[in-house]
């Protein structure tokens, strides 16, 4: 009896190395998080919620290292004969922000969406942040080599909860907290602080200011390949929910360029300094590995979609060039395209950031006509950036799933 006693005691330890303790208002789900499978999403988890790692808070813009989980809600629930699911990590409440950076896909053959699972939720390959989502009872198979699984929920209590928070529907569930413990020697030793994830530091500098003309950020240091800007401003100082909003103008993300050039960001311009008064929130976010490109100009985007293949031949200006859609049998069919706004159907350039690059093309020779490409960049060479694409068509059902799978940009 002793042995199957401590044979039961190894299964149990080897099994619940590193659990994270999710507290909700419905109720506390034990998770086994896969720390040797997904680390950086593990590791991302841990400091976000221990308020270890600094993140931008979407709502005013300011640099912060507190707990980040504490107080959101569940935002967004599913729970039909096809999807159960509960999300959240949104502090907005609406899905559309994050911790103000993003990291790389991690997908493990080991791990697919199983029931009760713990993954990262995204708006795309290599944009996690933040947001996360359980699956309840029913298995995901289309979320597979789509979202990282970063934990499992293996016993029945905890289950139940996930049941609850999935059953109450959205925002009816809080999340109260978040602590950890480690079982073993290995989860012991995992570092939380060592996986290569992004950091956000108050970019340091001058302000200058030119009034009804521009108002200037002088970054120094400057800032290089993976860094994104980001700044937010008000005019009161008032504490409202309305007081801060994002200058999206002054965005930027510094891209890799050509294999000989350094991309440098000395200065960024703000506004047109035409208020009385203004202050500013400014953020950097630094990825390393980003290999992502901050345009498009003069490049070519391959999709292999299945035996057939997409191609975008980009022109000077970023937004337009020309496309061919080669079948494996058949003649291929040539054509221009120009990239639009996915929502208006207005030109709109490519939207990048650290890891990922988007576009919507408006391709009038071939249908379907409109296609939204998102790419994840994952590694580069001097001529080629390799990584991975989720893209979707437009029909009378709005925009549908078309392809995934590899996708490549060369100069």
């Amino acid at each position: 009896m002793k042995c199957l006693s401590l044979f039961l005691i190894l299964i149990c330890q080897s099994q619940a190395a590193l659990l994270a303790n999710f507290q909700t208002s419905r109720g506390t789900v034990v998770i086994d998080l896969q720390y040797t499978k997904a680390p950086q999403a593990v590791a991302n988890f841990i400091t976000l919620s221990q308020g270890t790692r600094a993140w931008v808070d979407p709502s005013t813009g300011a640099v912060k290292r507190t707990p980040f989980y504490n107080g959101i809600k569940i935002h967004r629930t599913a729970n039909d004969g096809s999807f159960r699911f509960a999300q959240g990590g949104s502090p907005k409440g609406d899905g559309s922000d994050g911790p103000g950076f993003t990291f790389k896909d991690e997908f493990d053959a080991s791990l697919t969406h199983v029931p009760y699972c713990f993954s990262m939720a995204n708006a795309g390959p290599n944009t996690n942040g933040s947001q996360f989502f359980f699956t309840g009872s029913l298995s995901q198979p289309t979320f597979n080599n789509v979202h990282t699984i970063m934990g499992l929920v293996t016993d029945p209590a905890s289950r139940s909860v996930v049941d609850a928070m999935i059953a109450s529907g959205p925002n009816n569930t809080t999340i109260t907290g978040v602590t950890f413990s480690r079982t073993d020697p290995a989860a012991v030793a995992f570092n939380e602080f060592a996986q290569n994830l992004p950091a956000v530091i108050r970019p340091e500098g001058n302000l200058v200011v030119n009034r009804n003309v521009s108002a200037t950020w002088n970054l120094n240091p400057v800032a290089s390949t993976g860094a994104v800007f980001r700044a937010f401003r008000s005019t009161t100082l008032v504490t409202s929910p309305n007081s801060w909003s994002e200058v999206i103008a002054a965005t930027q993300h510094v891209g890799i360029t050509s294999a000989l050039t350094t991309p440098v960001l000395f200065s960024v311009a703000l506004d047109n300094a035409s208020s009385p008064k203004a202050f500013y929130n400014l953020s950097i976010a630094n990825h390393p590995g980003s290999v992502a490109p901050s345009t498009l100009a003069n490049r070519t985007v391959t999709i292999p979609l299945g035996s057939d293949t997409l191609t975008f031949n980009f022109g000077s200006s970023g937004i337009s060039g020309t496309t061919v859609y080669t079948p494996q049998t058949g003649s291929p069919i040539s054509g221009s395209f120009t990239t639009v706004s996915p929502a208006t159907g207005l030109a709109q350039a490519p939207s990048s950031s650290a890891h990922n690059i988007t576009f919507t093309a408006d391709t009038p020779s071939i249908n379907p006509r409109y296609f939204w490409v998102k790419i994840g960049t994952d590694s580069a060479t001097s001529a080629t950036i390799s990584g991975h694409h989720s893209s979707q068509y437009y029909s009378l059902f709005g925009w549908q799933p078309f392809a995934s799978g590899s996708a490549t940009i060369t100069r």
